[in-house]
C-alpha cells in the first residue's frame, strides 16, 4: 500500500532500483528508460518506473543526507524494492581522485547521525558483495578508471574535517566524502536488501578545489558514465536473479 512519503502502490515500483539524490538526475535516468512513469512527485521525492534493456527498473529520489535517505530506503522496501544502488555524486580525498573520476564504494565512514538509530558505529557500512561484485564488474567496463575504495559518508556538507583528521583519511585510502551510502548500507543490511554505491566525482575536498569552476564539463560526463554503470548493474543484478539478501 501506498507510504507516507511515496504515494503509490506496491505494483508501480520494480524490484531493482537506482537511489539518486538529485530529482533532477531522476529525470536524466527516467529519459533512458522506455515507457518511463512518474509514480511519485509528493515532496518532490520523485520516482519513475519504465524498463531498460527489457528489464523492469525503477529511479527513486532520495534528497540530500541520511535521515531523507533512510525514510525513502525504507519506504522501498515497503513497497518491494530488493536491489538498491546508489548512483549520486563525491568530493575527492586521496589524491589520486578529481572532478571526473568515478569511485566505487566498497565501505562507508558514517559521519551521519540517522544510521546509529539502526544498528551501533561498530558494525561495518559495506555493500552487499555480490551487488558491489556486479557494479564493480560494470564500471570496469564502461570506465576502465574507475576507482573504488572506502568513503565518507557524513551529514554536515558545510564542516570540514580538521588537516590532522583528514591527513589520517587520506593516508589509510580514502576515496571520498558524500552524504548517504553510510545510511544506504546499513539499512539496507537492516531491511535485509541488497545495496552498492557509486559517485561522479566533482572536485577535490583535500586540494581546496570543492566544484571548482572550469570542472562542470568533466563532472556532467561522469554523472552519465556513473549512470549508465548503474543500469548496467542493475540489469546484471536482474538477469542473474540477484534478489533479497541471503
Amino acid at each position: 500500500m501506498a507510504q507516507f512519503h511515496l504515494r503509490f502502490e506496491a505494483e508501480d515500483l520494480a524490484q531493482y532500483v537506482m537511489l539518486v539524490g538529485n530529482p533532477q538526475r531522476a529525470e536524466q535516468v527516467s529519459h533512458l528508460l522506455q515507457d518511463a512513469r512518474l509514480v511519485n512527485e509528493y515532496r518532490y521525492l520523485l520516482v519513475f518506473t519504465g524498463t531498460y534493456e527489457g528489464v523492469r527498473l525503477s529511479v527513486a529520489t532520495t534528497g540530500m543526507g541520511a535521515p531523507s535517505t533512510a525514510i525513502v530506503v525504507e519506504e522501498l522496501c515497503n513497497l518491494g524494492a530488493r536491489v538498491l544502488l546508489r548512483v549520486g555524486s563525491a568530493g575527492g580525498i586521496a589524491p589520486d581522485v578529481d572532478a571526473g573520476d568515478i569511485v566505487v564504494a566498497t565501505g562507508s565512514i558514517r559521519e551521519d547521525g540517522t544510521s546509529p538509530q539502526y544498528l551501533p558505529l561498530s558494525f561495518p557500512a559495506v555493500p552487499d558483495a555480490e551487488l558491489l561484485q556486479l557494479t564493480m564488474e560494470a564500471a570496469r567496463e564502461i570506465v576502465p578508471t574507475a576507482k573504488h575504495g572506502v568513503v565518507i559518508s557524513s551529514d554536515a556538507f558545510y564542516r570540514n574535517y580538521d588537516k590532522e583528521k583528514m591527513s589520517l583519511m587520506m593516508q589509510s585510502g580514502v576515496k571520498a566524502i558524500e552524504m548517504e551510502s553510510g545510511c544506504v548500507f546499513i539499512v539496507g543490511q537492516f531491511r535485509g536488501v541488497r545495496t552498492s554505491a557509486l559517485f561522479a566525482i566533482d572536485g577535490s575536498v583535500t586540494k581546496g578545489a570543492i566544484k571548482p569552476a572550469g570542472a562542470e564539463g568533466l563532472f556532467k560526463a561522469a554523472e552519465e558514465e556513473t549512470i549508465h554503470i548503474g543500469l548496467s548493474t542493475l540489469v546484471r543484478a536482474s538477469r542473474g536473479g540477484l534478489q533479497a539478501s541471503s
